[in-house]
């Protein structure tokens, strides 16, 4: 891999690994928040995807680390893993650890995300006019 290579690949990493991330724990977020009160009564116009971005952000954070940390040991040689070791180890567990992530989070702090997301959304429209 020469350096032109490592580079473009840590700049593409975290939006792959991010991705991955919410496409593994979305519906694992969506299940734990469908029948509380905030998910409910939110207010019309905001997006639920992005509201179930926000209550997974540590879960995504958490697997662009991971990438970060195998694209390091990758750049190092490998450290005695193969590719195929790297790449299973890459993609296979974020299928582990986002799920438990997901499913430990405090579903008390939702309101506030919904609140937040209601401010932000306010604030700018109010900066439009």
């Amino acid at each position: 891999m020469d350096a032109w290579d490592a580079f473009s690949s840590l700049v593409v990493m975290p939006i792959w690994m991010g991705a991955w991330a919410q496409l593994v724990g979305m519906p694992i977020a969506w299940l734990r928040l469908r029948k509380t009160p905030a998910w409910q009564n939110r207010p019309a116009g905001l997006r639920r995807l992005d509201l179930l971005a926000r209550f997974m952000l540590k879960a995504t954070a958490l697997t662009i680390l991971w990438g970060a940390l195998i694209w390091a040991v990758a750049i190092l040689g490998g450290l005695g893993f193969s590719g195929g070791a790297l790449l299973v180890m890459l993609g296979g567990a974020p299928l582990l650890f986002v799920p438990w992530t997901v499913l430990r989070l405090d579903k008390s702090g939702f309101p506030g995300i919904v609140e937040k997301a209601r401010k932000a959304r306010e604030q700018k429209f109010a900066a439009r006019r």
